[in-house]
């Protein structure tokens, strides 16, 4: 028993967190009197992070992971007359969200994603080449006429509320696929 009314008791701070909260006040003082890094240092930084920066900016995208793979399916490779299927089908699936993407063969390769639950989104398709970018139609959809061989991710950043959700879903990501 301390003595003090309920009310006034101190509250109890695991060690824990007093060592941690001190460990990083000693870090900040640290930096502070550190010297700057060379000049030339500093350039070679921001160069680097100009160019790594598009692959980081999406790093609390949510992941989308992929739950199906026509090419991994062996039901339907069973139902294929020829060697080669000229369509490809995956989803995606994040936690608010669906991605069913299918991938003509022909050429030009083509790729067509529906958002599930249909909503407002941009999508950008991220391919070796640079980025493909456009807003989904209003059932969802998006269409890329021509996508060229080789790995590729999305990016789906919904722009509204789907109907009859209560929140927005944030942007999702998916894995890199090669076509």
């Amino acid at each position: 028993m301390t003595g003090l009314p309920e009310e006034q008791s101190a509250s109890i701070i695991p060690i824990e967190v007093l060592t941690r909260e001190a460990t990083w006040r000693r870090l900040a003082e640290l930096a502070r009197r550190t010297d700057r890094p060379p000049r030339e240092v500093e350039d070679a930084a921001l160069a680097l992070n100009e160019r790594v920066e598009p692959a980081w900016r999406s790093i609390d995208d949510e992941l989308a992971a992929l739950v199906y793979d026509s090419d991994q399916d062996p039901q339907a490779l069973e139902n294929v007359r020829s060697l080669s299927s000229s369509t490809r089908r995956l989803t995606f699936q994040a936690p608010e969200l669906l991605l069913e993407v299918e991938i003509t063969l022909g050429r030009p390769r083509t790729l067509v994603c529906q958002v599930v639950p249909p909503q407002p989104a941009v999508l950008e398709v991220r391919l070796e080449s640079g980025i493909l970018s456009s807003e989904t139609d209003s059932f969802g959809t998006f269409h890329v006429p021509s996508v060229p061989p080789g790995p590729f991710s999305l990016r789906c950043s919904p722009l509204g509320q789907a109907e009859g959700y209560s929140e927005r879903a944030g942007p999702v990501a998916t894995s890199w696929v090669r076509i």
